[in-house]
């Protein structure tokens, strides 16, 4: 049975088609009539999804480079992640 998406084995990845620009150091998102700027925590998790990294992987890189503990990360990314699906930007 495969991982339901968001479960710390699931590998989630960047939609394809989403819009993507590198502004100024941040990740600018582009949906329809709207931008979204990703930065930080935020951009570090959507840089992340190559279709490789499990959610458990990313949720480690965010612990590293924030200096948080491990399960913190994990739920932040998740629910971070839950939003991205909703808005159709990561594929399971």
């Amino acid at each position: 049975m495969p991982p339901v998406p968001c479960s710390p084995e699931a590998v989630p990845r960047r939609t394809l088609g989403i819009r993507i620009r590198l502004v100024k150091g941040d990740l600018l998102i582009g949906e329809e009539d709207k931008a979204h700027l990703l930065s930080g925590p935020a951009q570090l998790i959507f840089a992340s999804l190559n279709g490789e990294c499990t959610v458990s992987d990313v949720s480690r890189l965010i612990a590293e480079e924030y200096g948080i503990d491990e399960q913190e990360a994990l739920e932040d990314v998740r629910e971070f992640l839950g939003d991205l699906t909703g808005r159709g930007w990561v594929e399971w």
